[in-house]
C-alpha cells in the first residue's frame, strides 16, 4: 500500500485520538501505521536505488 505522506500524517491524527480513548486500539492501528510506513519507506528506497543504478550504466 502506498500512501501519500499526508495520508500517513491523517493517520498519525487518527491513531492519537484514537489511543486517548483506548490504549488497547491505538496500540494496534499504532503497528498496522508501522507497518504501512515501513513498507512505503523500503518501496521509495528501493525504488531510488534501481532508478540510480540504471543512471550509473546509461538506461535512463
Amino acid at each position: 500500500m502506498h500512501l501519500s505522506w499526508q495520508k500517513h500524517l491523517e493517520l498519525s491524527r487518527i491513531v492519537s485520538n484514537a489511543a486517548d480513548k483506548d490504549s488497547g486500539t491505538g496500540l494496534a492501528l499504532m503497528g498496522i501505521a508501522l507497518t504501512i510506513l515501513a513498507k512505503d519507506l523500503l518501496m521509495y528506497e528501493t525504488r531510488s536505488s534501481v532508478t540510480s543504478t540504471w543512471r550509473e550504466i546509461g538506461l535512463s
